[in-house]
Order: structure tokens, then sequence, then C-alpha cells
């Protein structure tokens, strides 16, 4: 039915970080749930672009974000927001040239991993910038966020990087108004798990479902952080998705 070719055809588009190598998982139980507490500081970055919301899509390989992002595109588009989509920064740097100097690539590492964060910080600026200026409400969706790319690295990097650049994991969870993560098919929907169609995606389902999870810890601690899991079929996942997005705008109102 619809929910094969969901997982086989549509969940399984992106990937691109599947390069990485992949870093040993935090376990944390997860539920599909949408936490309405507030953060102590401001979501936006300031008052005058208050209608302006910034959602960081990220989930493990095979989750259905491209396809999550397409259903909750046309939602909002047809509730009169301007959708922007920001690209996903690794593989814009991959298919540039730029190699992935590996998981104890040192000092290359550190400067990889570095120019990719600046990068993104600019593009998600750039996005965030241009929405504020049309005057209308906007909806910025940044393909994987800031609190992504520690999934990747040893905690003792990631640390580095941040001190060099003189910046803390909180200003970067508060970059953004709501993280949504959709999860891998390798947990809870094993049998749609595939790498076929996706040349980067080299995880097994076990090593998908340990970065899947490695990715929830790296964001745990953003105040709206929802997880669509794999309890429903395909369509129902991205219905899901869709519903957490719209109920943390419409409480913002």
């Amino acid at each position: 039915g619809s929910g094969i070719m969901g997982f086989v055809m549509g969940g399984c588009a992106g990937g691109g970080l599947a390069y990485y190598s992949l870093m040993g998982s935090k376990k944390q139980q997860h539920t599909n749930t949408v936490s309405t507490r507030k953060s102590s500081s401001s979501h936006h970055y300031d008052q005058e672009a208050a209608n302006i919301y910034r959602i960081a899509l990220t989930g493990g390989p095979c989750g259905g974000k491209s396809s999550s992002l397409e259903a909750f595109s046309k939602e909002l588009s047809a509730r009169g927001y301007n959708v922007y989509r920001a690209p996903e920064i690794p593989t814009i740097l991959i298919n540039g040239g730029a190699e992935y100097p590996g998981i104890d690539g040192g000092e290359k590492l550190f400067e990889f991993e570095t120019h990719l964060m600046n990068l993104q910080l600019a593009s998600e600026d750039a996005f965030y910038g241009i929405a504020k200026s049309q005057n209308k409400p906007g909806v910025v969706v940044m393909d994987r966020g800031m609190l992504d790319i520690p999934a990747y690295l040893p905690e003792k990097l990631w640390k580095e990087i941040l001190e060099r650049n003189n910046l803390t994991e909180n200003q970067l969870i508060d970059r953004y108004d709501m993280v949504l993560h959709l999860v891998s098919a390798a947990n809870g929907a094993e049998q749609f798990y595939t790498t076929s169609n996706n040349q980067a995606r080299k995880e097994t389902v076990e090593e998908a479902r340990a970065l899947d999870e490695t990715m929830i810890e790296c964001w745990k601690n953003h105040p709206r952080h929802a997880v669509i899991d794999n309890s429903t079929d395909f369509a129902g996942k991205l219905s899901r998705a869709t519903a957490a997005v719209v109920e943390m705008i419409e409480s913002d109102i």
C-alpha cells in the first residue's frame, strides 16, 4: 500500500550526512510528543520578526525528511505562510569537492567542521533575513540544524570547536523555534529501511538506529523537540509531522 511505497520511495530520499563515520549512540527513551516548555530566552532573533518561525528538520537515515518537508510545506502555504528551505550544508560541501577528512582527521577535521558550521550559520541567517524582509508570515526550514553536527564528532572535538568559535550549545539551540525529528525507518519500520536509492548511505540497520538515537540525544535540550516515530504507516507519519508543525505555530499566535 501507500505505506510501503512511502518508506521505499519517499522516506529514504535524504541521507546527505551518511558519509560521516558513525559515532556511538547515546541511549534515550523518546516519545512522539511535542514539549510545550518555554525556553528561558527568546527563540526569535528580534522582536520585529515574531511572525517568522525557524524549524530544524532532522532525523536518522531513511526517516522521511524530504517527504515530510513537502507535506507540511503545502499545509503552511495553504495557511498563508511563505516557506523557505535552507539546503543541507554537508551535501553542498561534498558535492563541491570538499572531502570529509574522517573521524580521525585531527586538525583537518576541525577545519572542515568549523567551515561547515560557518557556512550553515550564514545560510540560516540569509534565509531568515530574506524571510523577515517580506513583511509576511514565514517559516524557514533548515535541512538539518547546528546540533546535528555533534552527532558525527567525538565529544571532545565538538567542545573544542564551540570554544574556539566562541559559541555555546544554548546559543545554537535558541536559533530554532522547533526541532522536528523524523525517526529512521531502521527503528520501528526495519522492513522499509534501504540504502539502494542513495549512494552516500552506507549504514546498516543497526548503525542507522544508533545514529538516530544519538541525534535525539544531541537535541534533547530544545524546549520544542518533536520526535515523529514509526508507530503508524508512512502517510500517518507525515500527518503527525505536519500536525506537530502546525501546533507549534498556532500555540505561538
